[in-house]
């Protein structure tokens, strides 16, 4: 005899038997949030635990039926492994011995470098090592790049006249990955062999120099001015005799103590540093609409010795400059006067 099974919340349906109705009534979830009963089951082979919650009995034993007890049991395997590998590992942190470096806890450097296994390092580890397979698995891990042309690009920027330390403090690179990247890491033969290849990031902080001279360098004290250059400074001195200054007087100034290392500065004999570029830029500023102080006798002998040897050497006043003169000098190379 055909029976209808009825929940409160306004379902119903009919059903052949009696006892299939009222087995569907009380596997029945109704929309007013009635929960059906909690089933709990248990494998006796691999110990598995199951609670279902809101589910009939015939859909808990439908789901139970369908576990694996071969991979429940490498699923407790592999917990147990990592219960005591963690057990084993030393998480007290452990401090930064680098020189020029000061690894933070929480990155994956101080993990690798450091060796340090606490808990923040672990994570920052693990976080790197799940986005490297991520990227892998889209084929869009390109984090590498060929060191060989940045190589190069950095060799440019020595003979430019910047040294590694100078690069590494313009760039933002380490100066321990610069020295890897030119020379290599020491081996415990002896031996050193340059990297084959360089993070992206340092790649593009250091594409992002530009060897040419037209580029804001920003060169260090120590770099030495190439000869054209060079004489374009010497020429703003020269310059500053012309107007009546003297050589004695302008190397004072520049805080050159000898005459020996004055004069082939201005005569454009020798190559000068940046450092010394810089002084003679700035006096030449100072200077070149001034003319020397003439209310002593020694003073006035001063700048007509000085006017007459650059008459003899074809050396100009300041005003007669050409525009190249005034504007080759240091301050085309780091925008500093």
């Amino acid at each position: 005899m055909a029976a209808r099974a009825v929940c409160g919340c306004g379902w119903s349906r009919l059903y052949k038997t009696r006892g299939k109705a009222s087995a569907a009534a009380a596997d029945h979830a109704c929309a007013a949030g009635v929960r059906r009963a909690t089933r709990k089951h248990r494998c006796a082979r691999c110990g598995l635990e199951a609670v279902y919650e809101n589910a009939g009995a015939t859909e808990a034993r439908y789901w139970f039926s369908r576990h694996s007890c071969r991979k429940q049991e490498e699923a407790m395997l592999r917990a147990a492994l990592a219960e005591e590998r963690a057990a084993a590992v030393d998480r007290t942190p452990k401090p930064c011995h680098h020189k020029q470096a000061n690894h933070q806890h929480g990155t994956r450097a101080c993990y690798v470098l450091d060796r340090c296994r606490c808990t923040p390092c672990a994570t920052a580890n693990t976080a790197a090592q799940n986005e490297r397979n991520r990227l892998k698995a889209y084929g869009r891990y390109h984090r590498y790049v060929d060191a060989y042309p940045l190589r190069l690009h950095v060799q440019e920027l020595r003979e430019a006249g910047m040294g590694l330390k100078t690069i590494a403090v313009r760039s933002g690179v380490a100066h321990g990955a610069l020295w890897k990247l030119m020379y290599g890491k020491r081996q415990p033969d002896g031996s050193q062999t340059p990297s084959r290849r360089v993070l992206r990031e340092t790649a593009e902080k250091l594409y992002a120099l530009d060897p040419a001279w037209s580029a804001p360098l920003r060169l260090a004290g120590g770099a030495v001015l190439d000869q054209e250059r060079s004489a374009a400074v010497s020429r703003r001195l020269q310059a500053l005799v012309a107007l009546g200054w003297s050589m004695s007087e302008i190397g004072r100034r520049l805080g050159l103590r000898y005459a020996a290392n004055v004069i082939p500065i201005v005569r454009g004999e020798r190559r000068i540093t940046v450092a010394t570029a810089r002084k003679a830029n700035a006096l030449f500023d100072q200077l070149c609409m001034t003319v020397p102080p003439t209310d002593a006798v020694p003073q006035r002998v001063s700048a007509t010795r000085a006017r007459r040897y650059a008459k003899e050497q074809g050396w100009v006043p300041p005003l007669a400059l050409e525009d190249l003169d005034a504007h080759a000098t240091v301050q085309e190379l780091d925008g500093v006067a």
